[in-house]
């Protein structure tokens, strides 16, 4: 299974909402090409934007994937989608 999180910019998987769980294989045919960010144990870091918005206020701007399972091609960690969080809300 993996994990579908909705991120803002400046956050971590813990801190992001945690949207779904789907077998791999779904997240691999409908969440466009998936780009490893980090392995597993270690939280991915991603662009923080300079803001005077406090992060809970922030839009989503990342959808991450998280493996916690070796799977073909994919080694376990965390990894972008490349579909924004409303093309992702769409299809969950």
């Amino acid at each position: 299974m993996a994990k579908i999180w909705f991120e803002r910019p400046g956050t971590q998987p813990d801190q992001g909402d945690l949207k779904g769980e789907k077998d791999i294989p779904w997240c691999k045919n409908n969440l466009g090409p998936l780009t490893f960010i980090s392995p597993l144990g270690r939280l991915p870091k991603r662009p923080d934007e300079e803001s005077s918005v406090p992060l809970s206020m922030r839009n989503y701007k990342f959808v991450v994937v998280q493996i916690e399972e070796e799977n073909g091609d994919l080694q376990p960690g965390y990894y972008f989608s490349t579909l924004t969080a409303k093309e992702v809300w769409e299809k969950l």
